[in-house]
């Protein structure tokens, strides 16, 4: 055919190469032990066109026949490349009439069978002196290589939809050159236009608060000295001058030769984090000044209290002394023991309130262990010997005479724990009981257990035992008395000497309570 034609794959007229394509394409080459050229090109797996001025093929190779153009028939091309090609190939083939230069596209081909695959084609002008006699087009089958590319797009933009929906922003900082890479989120959330974009460090830095841009760098300069993963929470200001938090993680990348040449991380948007938190900061410093402040009140009332009291009883007891009237003594007993269980309450009370405050310190010292438990049981047996109810000491021989630490202290817990027992054990008898802790070891740690035979104590009121003004329940309360603050004065106290406190009981089946604390021989 003689008439002009686009070349439908380059669109690029050439006129007819007669000789001149006769010789691009030799019959044979020399050092190729005379093997025809056209007989090599079959054999090779890339698909091979040799085309006149006009577009007309005048050659392909066995691969490019499975294409299913024809020798001859340049209109035939219009079928076999993708429509959607069609446009593209056309605005290649223009550019390459302009300048004569070589191109490449990429475009799909229908083979014989009528399926589509992607191709990579090259297509190169044949030259006779100045002119154009023709073009040889070659092209690959990359249709894996699209399908890849494609399924890697379509994973790093589910990737990036993933980090906007969730509010991750990605950032990759070269600090070899300085430059920090942001994605759309990543700039967002420093307070940019919400668009990837390229920036330096003294930019970066510039849009982090003054107050944590050394916060920032020492975070870099750890990761990269230590090799440990960066991790930063700093404040930027965003749209409108508002202040937001964002936390940066990353890693560092060593290159080829194991220097940290990268950072690459991840930016989250913490504000909420930093907003709860600094809330409640701000309630615990106000719960913990309303204590103080409760204590403060209670160790005040209770000096206030204490002060009349002391001069009420002082003046019960002095008439006492001195009247002989039966009904008055009567009456005059009846005021002393209300009073002094309103100075037991008032010792309580006060007790908590320095030990809230942290105004209780221990003044250990050496004291005599045997003479401690006498002592104790014997002010306890005072009530009990009202009731009937004996009170027993039983010491382990193993465990030292003399002892160090807070005598009175350790008098207050066994003495709480004493009349505890005493009060609810209507016959029978209560032990104090002292031997080494060999269970939970330790030099010098001791166990004391009081145990009795009284009411007991079910599973739900031994949760509320130590537990501020709560006693067993109700009924307790109104048949036994008391503030129930003795217990917790106790768990406090052997806290404060280090050591740790429990209880075992059953209803009807009395109750054991024990306390183990450090006294090492003195």
């Amino acid at each position: 055919m003689t008439a002009r034609t686009a070349h439908p794959i380059a669109g690029i007229p050439v006129d007819r190469p007669d000789d001149a394509l006769g010789r691009a394409l030799p019959e044979s080459e020399p050092g190729m032990s005379g093997l025809p050229s056209r007989l090599i090109l079959d054999a090779l797996p890339q698909k091979i066109w040799m085309l006149d001025r006009d577009g007309v093929v005048r050659f392909a190779n066995r691969a490019a026949r499975e294409i299913g153009t024809s020798l001859g028939e340049p209109d035939a091309w219009d079928s076999v490349i993708h429509p959607k090609d069609r446009t593209r190939a056309a605005a290649a083939r223009s550019s390459a009439i302009r300048s004569g230069q070589p191109y490449d596209l990429t475009i799909r081909l229908r083979d014989t069978s009528g399926r589509w695959h992607w191709h990579q084609t090259d297509v190169v002008p044949i030259r006779e002196g100045a002119s154009i006699t023709g073009w040889m087009m070659t092209a690959a089958d990359v249709d894996d290589v699209v399908a890849d590319n494609q399924a890697l797009e379509a994973t790093t933009n589910l990737l990036l939809l993933t980090h906007k929906a969730a509010g991750v922003g990605l950032w990759d900082w070269n600090m070899r050159t300085g430059a920090l890479s942001l994605s759309a989120e990543g700039a967002r959330l420093h307070g940019l236009s919400a668009q990837a974009c390229i920036i330096t460090s003294s930019a970066w830095t510039g849009l982090v608060h003054a107050d944590d841009r050394a916060m920032l760098w020492d975070a870099v300069t750890k990761a990269v000295t230590t090799r440990t993963p960066f991790s930063v929470d700093v404040r930027v200001t965003a749209e409108h001058g508002v202040v937001r938090w964002i936390q940066s993680l990353g890693r560092v990348l060593d290159d080829a030769h194991g220097l940290s040449g990268r950072i690459v991380g991840l930016t989250l948007d913490i504000t909420a984090r930093k907003r709860a938190e600094q809330a409640l900061s701000h309630a615990k410093d106000g719960a913990e000044q309303a204590s103080r402040a409760k204590s403060d009140f209670l160790a005040m009332m209770s000096h206030e209290i204490r002060n009349p009291l002391n001069a009420v009883l002082g003046y019960t007891e002095h008439m006492l002394s001195r009247s002989r009237e039966p009904e008055t003594l009567r009456h005059l007993a009846a005021v002393q023991e209300a009073g002094e269980i309103l100075m037991r309450v008032v010792d309580d009370v006060l007790d908590v309130a320095q030990i809230e405050a942290g105004q209780v310190a221990l003044d250990p010292e050496p004291f005599l262990l045997a003479d401690l438990l006498a002592g104790t049981a014997e002010v306890a047996r005072g009530a009990a010997s009202r009731k009937g109810v004996a009170v027993e000491v039983l010491r382990d021989p193993a465990t030292p005479a003399l002892v160090l630490g807070d005598v009175g202290r350790l008098r207050q817990v066994l003495l709480n724990l004493l009349t505890n027992a005493v009060k609810f054990t209507p016959a029978g008898r209560v032990a104090l009981a002292v031997s080494p802790d060999v269970a939970r070891g330790g030099e010098g740690r001791l166990l004391f257990t009081v145990s009795d035979t009284g009411i007991g104590m079910s599973a739900a009121q031994q949760e509320r035992l130590f537990v501020p003004f709560g006693q067993g329940d109700e009924s307790i309360r109104r048949r036994f008395g008391g503030s129930g603050l003795g217990l917790v004065i106790c768990r406090h106290l052997v806290e404060l000497m280090g050591g740790q406190i429990g209880v075992a009981s059953e209803p009807g089946r009395g109750t054991r309570i024990w306390f183990s604390v450090t006294l090492p021989a003195a």
